[in-house]
């Protein structure tokens, strides 16, 4: 894994009524290579930052796929490369409770809740942390604040993305929010149950197939997020990435971080 430091300028990306790409993953004809850690990194308003890792990283879980145990080890590496202080995660469990994260870990603070889906926080050098291997992560940051979203079809269907954008909406006192909407199960690849259909009634239905990635981005757009931005990548079809609907409970789990330097 390459040394990384503070994130360049990610590539620019031009807003339009449709999910923009601001980085495919597809590759070339004859193309193997992987993307290093830096090629998924995007500045947020201000001096906010978000990151999606590749199977670069490593698995970053510590209780789900192959080599978990050496997650925690991981997460640590990715901090120190960030140049953050802590890294802030919780248990996911497909729902719409946004964690606000007030003080750092060790430094008179309360640990995480048990089970957040997405965390936000003003504290500069605090990443806050979300993990996936076919749901989508989101990353949302504006003057001041930044948050991180998990969103699966439940919590997608539940409004955790709202949650987020109104959370972050009050930490920043109304500013103006960009979104990037980072790798996961593409329409291509997600094949789902009637009761998937009926979650959102049948919005971006396309056969068996349903396309969260614009299901996200109009519920973004509806929460007044002013530019919505996408990492186009397949985590199903692009094995750059781990996915458990590939790979089962061998899959690991990427990480999406949001932070303020």
């Amino acid at each position: 894994m390459s040394a990384h430091r503070a994130p360049a300028r990610g590539p620019a990306a031009t807003p339009s009524s449709g999910p923009p790409a601001v980085w495919s993953t597809a590759p070339s004809a004859g193309t193997s290579a992987v993307p290093s850690v830096a090629e998924l990194a995007f500045e947020l308003p201000g001096s906010g930052h978000a990151l999606f890792t590749t199977r670069v990283a490593g698995n970053l879980s510590t209780a789900a796929g192959d080599g978990h145990r050496h997650g925690l080890q991981r997460r640590a590496q990715l901090c120190q490369q960030l140049n953050l202080r802590w890294l802030c995660s919780s248990a996911q469990v497909h729902g719409t409770a946004v964690n606000v994260i007030q003080r750092f870990a060790g430094h008179g603070g309360t640990p995480a809740p048990l089970q957040a889906d997405a965390h936000a926080t003003q504290l500069p050098e605090l990443g806050a942390m979300v993990l996936a291997a076919d749901c989508l992560p989101v990353a949302l940051g504006c003057h001041g604040a930044v948050a991180v979203v998990h969103a699966g079809w439940r919590g997608l269907a539940a409004g955790v993305i709202e949650q987020a954008v109104a959370t972050l909406r009050r930490l920043a006192d109304g500013r103006e929010i960009t979104a990037i909407v980072g790798p996961g199960a593409g329409v291509c690849c997600y094949e789902v149950g009637e009761e998937v259909h009926a979650a959102f009634a049948g919005a971006h239905r396309h056969g068996r197939h349903i396309d969260l990635r614009a299901i996200a981005h109009e519920r973004l757009a509806a929460a007044g997020v002013g530019e919505v931005r996408h990492v186009r990548a397949c985590t199903i079809c692009d094995e750059r990435f781990f996915s458990h609907r590939r790979e089962g409970a061998r899959a690991g789990r990427q990480a999406a971080v949001a932070w303020l330097s």
